[in-house]
């Protein structure tokens, strides 16, 4: 949108015009000043998470803004309520997210608007996202945005890669288990034209030191140091982006993302495994096309996404049996996703009334060959998927209250190929119709106080591994029903400003009520087959608050407290556990100082307490709470524009572990260069 400065300065001339002068004074002669247009970038509609959700609690997080020299997913996750991520191991290792107790296969990962969580890929491990492209992360807790695909009980996650054509960034980090981290970013328009180029690299060794039990927990007289061996890794990342505005109206966006990692495979502390080794790698396509509207005249979104994934995981080394089980692996597992979006939003035909919907085309498919395991590859695997929703949100009282109601309806039709009984392949169809309801409100209070509730049911649909099996050890069950959750929310939400300062604070409560869960139980002496028949019951409340007292510093927390208890009713021994990597409670809290001056000095502390936690539905194992503290400082000695910044993660040298036998690093430091020339307005961040 162009914003003329000539409009501007009339309105603000209008608004402050002197009384004429008495008769007799000389007058000045109006003096018209022209100023270069202002462009206000609004680069994709995605981008405005609570335009999506009103009525929902949604987190935006900001990368660029903690001041760390390395920031990955994992840490930037952590600072938003609700929010718990397990980790398998240090920088770079398999790690997933949890919203509100849901496990994180029912948290749907998006990139830009496309889903990254399929059939194929049930739950997606944060270190296989490219950190250092992302410019904004907005977290859906409870109700996930329906015009983005299907809805799944624990919410979403959207990361929103990096979009201004004016941005100009170079970053280089060096650190702790030599951790390397390089990104490029630069772009630039012409006319209807915006090219944007984004270039990332980040290697480590990961040979920290942890505390090795020596297989007995519960004998300390053998517990030893040892360095992790085979932790390493390397992650390429690519990012082209090209928009064409050939009306005023009208907007056509091209996208590639590339993503490459190799990593060794080091499995548990205690045996670790010196060879294994997991390759993947990922090429999105998106193609947008997207025409405002206004009135009655609606906006119109169209959206190609092709995804393509590949897998390649290797256990050879020992000639009889793997490194990382029982069985030998060299395995090839590529995927497609391939999906067609159509929407259609009236963001006000009429002063108190919105509405939206849309119609989406989805095609999946997945193969897995073993070359090592002496089985049968399966035949290939496909989804098909066929989904509509409509929303509309009334506005009442002048706007002081908001209703939303959203509906989604989804046919999801699979074609199972399986390996059965005797090594026979085996071929299933099963169609499964799943719909997400939406009711929420929001009721503005007085003085910028403000109260909200929401109530959802969503379905997530059983993926690839769970129907068909594979890897040798897993029996596939075609029959299996969707994981089904009833959730719903309330609280009151602050946003104002102390001092002249802005400020929020808000409170939830929270509760879900799970059923068909999915669990893996013993088929036989060496397999083990997914059945529907868990419940679960998780509570909770959740605070967040950012506030700047004095000038120039910025207070900022987020607090969840929950209980999340598994209620059967087989295995009769889990009845009433707790549900394990879910901890009772979690505090991020942050301190920022900007002093300003020559060298621009910004200090910022944070501390990170999770309680204590269970690691096995029969809660045997436990994790006690643990306190992470982190600082950095950083300074512009030659301009703003270069910036040197010192990091340091765990200072307390806590060495602890999120999953049963995968040890977390201790203390590191990082040191980190940045040149920044891009313009404050033209970042596409938003308050």
């Amino acid at each position: 949108m162009i914003v003329p400065s000539l409009l501007v300065l009339a309105l603000a001339a209008a608004s402050h015009s002197p009384a004429a002068p008495p008769a007799g004074r000389s007058r000045l002669a109006d003096t018209l000043i022209v100023l270069p247009e202002v462009r206000v970038e609004r680069e994709r509609a995605l981008s405005d998470a609570r335009r999506l959700l009103p009525t929902a609690f949604v987190t935006d997080l900001a990368p660029r803004a903690s001041g760390r020299a390395v920031e990955s997913l994992a840490e930037l996750l952590a600072e938003a309520a609700g929010v718990h991520v397990q980790q398998y191991g240090g920088l770079g290792s398999f790690s997933t997210v949890s919203l509100r107790g849901a496990a994180p296969g029912q948290v749907t990962i998006f990139l830009d608007g496309v889903p990254l969580t399929s059939a194929a890929h049930g739950v997606v491990s944060l270190g296989d996202l490219p950190a250092g492209a992302i410019e904004r992360v907005e977290v859906f807790r409870g109700l996930g945005p329906l015009g983005l695909g299907v809805a799944t009980p624990g919410g979403a996650v959207n990361l929103v890669t990096v979009s201004s054509p004016a941005m100009r960034e170079l970053h280089l980090s060096r650190g702790s288990f030599a951790t390397w981290e390089g990104r490029g970013t630069a772009g630039f328009e012409r006319g209807p034209l915006g090219l944007l180029v984004h270039a990332g690299y980040q290697r480590s060794a990961g040979d920290f030191r942890y505390l090795d039990d020596n297989g007995t927990p519960l004998n300390a007289a053998d517990d030893h140091l040892a360095s992790r061996r085979n932790d390493g890794f390397d992650a390429w990342s690519a990012l082209a982006s090209l928009t064409w505005r050939p009306w005023r109206a009208w907007r056509v966006l091209a996208r590639e993302d590339l993503f490459e990692k190799i990593q060794g495979m080091p499995g548990r502390g205690t045996v670790q495994a010196l060879a294994a080794q997991l390759s993947f790698r990922r090429a999105l396509t998106l193609l947008e096309a997207s025409r405002e509207g206004g009135g009655v005249v609606p906006r119109v979104g169209l959206r190609l996404s092709a995804n393509r994934e590949r897998s390649r995981f290797r256990d050879t080394r020992l000639p009889d049996r793997g490194e990382l089980g029982l069985t030998r692996h060299d395995s090839d597992e590529p995927s497609a996703a391939d999906g067609l979006t159509l929407s259609l939003a009236w963001a006000r035909p009429v002063e108190w009334l919105s509405l939206e919907c849309a119609g989406s085309l989805g095609r999946e498919r997945a193969d897995s060959r073993d070359a090592a395991d002496s089985l049968p590859d399966p035949p290939t695997s496909r989804r098909s998927s066929r989904g509509a929703m409509a929303a509309v949100q009334i506005r009442l009282l002048r706007g002081r209250l908001v209703l939303h109601a959203a509906q989604r309806w989804d046919r999801v039709a699979d074609h199972l190929g399986a390996a059965g009984a005797e090594s026979v392949l085996t071929g299933t169809d099963v169609v499964r119709a799943l719909d997400s309801p939406q009711l929420g409100a929001r009721l503005l209070l007085v003085a910028g106080l403000e109260a909200r509730g929401n109530w959802t049911r969503a379905q997530r649909a059983p993926e690839f591994l769970e129907l068909f099996g594979g890897r040798g050890s897993v029996t596939g069950n075609p029959v299996l029903r969707p994981e089904t959750a009833e959730n719903w929310d309330a609280g009151l939400a602050w946003h104002g400003r102390l001092q002249g300062a802005p400020a929020w604070v808000e409170w939830a409560h929270f509760h879900s009520e799970a059923r068909d869960l999915v669990v893996f139980v013993e088929n036989s002496a060496t397999t083990v087959r997914a059945r529907n028949f868990n419940r679960a019951r998780i509570r909770g409340d959740e605070w967040s608050a950012r506030l700047e007292p004095v000038p120039r510093l910025v207070l900022s927390a987020a607090w969840m407290w929950q209980s999340a208890l598994n209620e059967g009713p087989l295995p009769a021994f889990w009845v009433g556990k707790r549900l394990p990597g879910r901890p009772s409670r979690q505090l991020f809290a942050r301190a920022q100082w900007r002093a300003g001056g020559r060298l621009g000095l910004r200090a910022a502390a944070d501390l990170e307490l999770i309680g204590d936690n269970v690691l096995d539905p029969y809660n045997s194992e436990r994790v006690p709470e643990r306190r992470l503290v982190g600082a950095s400082l950083s300074v512009t000695p030659f301009g703003e524009t270069l910036r040197f910044t010192l990091e340091g993660k765990n200072l307390g040298d806590d060495r602890a572990q999120d999953v049963d036998g995968f040890p977390l690093p201790g203390r590191s430091v990082f040191l980190a260069c940045g040149w920044d020339l891009t313009p404050a307005h033209t970042t596409g961040q938003e308050p």
